[in-house]
């Protein structure tokens, strides 16, 4: 990095290109890592991927194509001034810069979307469900309309990277203006997305701890919002001296954290069961009570785990042993029950699956929901 000034630059040729590539990529690659965990999780441990799951995939994949991009306008002169770029290098690495931002526009609101798709999943009442696809339509909406602007911000965008076009534009304070307002519209539903878990499951029977746990886990989007008002605060910086892709610096680092820091969060309660799988694991290692997983009273009535089996066995001295199991146990409890039994003893063993599944609309259906009204508590946890 050469401190040395040109006469009449005024300006010393820093290069905050590493430091843009950095953040951008460093987060990016962090939230890609979430997003594959929770793939994972809903594909092959919960088997419920649904629309929220698609949603945020489909903003992943706008994060890595805006990575990409990134990384090839810090190759053309992003993060320097212009003075210190060839002229044909500095008009690529502009319009790179304008691509990357309609990409990043809808990214954002992508991950808000989703968020609130899995916010229904949960929803426990039609009340709130409304509630969020309303806003879901407003942000839509709403996002369309800045796109719109942002394509129409000139008749001619090559001005935005060819300064030798001679065209009309919006004037900087107006633009600066909607950069406001979109802003301001991003951290409004950053704080509604991570709050309304708070009422929304409040009344929820279930007990504190799990309530305080997913209440923090969906409220992770806070810091979403904190990355939305540190971008806030540099909009003004942004065409202030007219040297856009130093003047960018920033911005092109807070939106890409924003995005990021969104997907991770709206990605985490989604990977709970595996965090609650390793936890279990390492809770059961090394213990002795191997005799519990063929323990059938160790299951009462409306505790089966999901996916569970009832077993109901009785011995020719009318002696009558029944519980819930999981199927990965019940066949190996069928054939031990035959191995084991007494050459005199003739053993019947009855075979159950109890099927907890709930209907097109997400609510619990026949003796389902009976249960759901019992345990509140798994109802919830199920969902997620």
């Amino acid at each position: 990095m050469s401190t040395i000034v040109p006469p009449g630059t005024g300006q010393p040729d820093y290069n905050r290109g590493p430091e843009i590539a950095g953040a951008v990529v460093s987060t990016t690659l962090a939230a890609l890592v979430v997003v594959l965990a929770r793939i994972f999780v809903r594909v092959r441990m919960t088997r419920s991927i649904g629309t929220d799951d698609y949603v945020m995939l489909a903003a992943m994949l706008l994060s890595l194509t805006g990575m990409g991009i990134v990384i090839a306008q810090v190759q053309y002169g992003a993060g320097r001034h212009a003075v210190y770029l060839d002229p044909e290098v500095n008009r690529f690495g502009l319009k790179l810069n304008f691509i990357s931002q309609p990409i990043y526009l809808w990214a954002i609101p992508m991950v808000k979307v989703s968020v609130g798709f899995f916010l229904i999943r949960i929803s426990p009442s039609v009340y709130y469900k409304r509630i969020l696809q309303g806003v879901m339509t407003f942000l839509i909406a709403y996002t369309f309309v800045c796109f719109m602007t942002l394509m129409l911000q000139c008749k001619n965008l090559a001005i935005l990277w060819d300064s030798r076009v001679e065209t009309t534009c919006w004037s900087q304070s107006t633009l600066q203006g909607l950069s406001y307002a979109n802003s301001t519209v991003n951290i409004v539903t950053d704080i509604f997305f991570a709050l309304l878990p708070i009422p929304m499951l409040w009344n929820v029977k279930i007990n504190a701890r799990t309530k305080a746990s997913l209440i923090c886990v969906l409220g992770l989007g806070v810091f979403a919002c904190a990355a939305a008002i540190v971008k806030a605060a540099f909009i003004t910086n942004y065409g202030k001296t007219g040297d856009f892709l130093w003047d960018s610096a920033n911005l092109t680092i807070w939106i890409a954290t924003e995005t990021n820091v969104g997907i991770i969060s709206g990605s985490l309660p989604c990977v709970k069961p595996m965090f609650k799988k390793v936890f279990d694991s390492s809770l059961r290692y090394g213990s002795s009570r191997k005799k519990d997983e063929y323990d059938l009273r160790a299951y009462g009535r409306g505790t089966n785990p999901k996916g569970s089996r009832y077993i109901q066995s009785q011995t020719g001295n009318g002696i009558v042993r029944s519980g819930a199991v999981p199927n990965s146990l019940a066949d190996n409890i069928s054939e031990e029950s035959i191995l084991t039994q007494k050459p005199n003893e003739i053993t019947k063993t009855t075979v159950i699956t109890i099927d907890r599944g709930v209907d097109d609309r997400g609510e619990a259906s026949g003796e389902v929901a009976g249960w759901q009204k019992d345990y509140p508590e798994r109802v919830v946890e199920d969902r997620l």
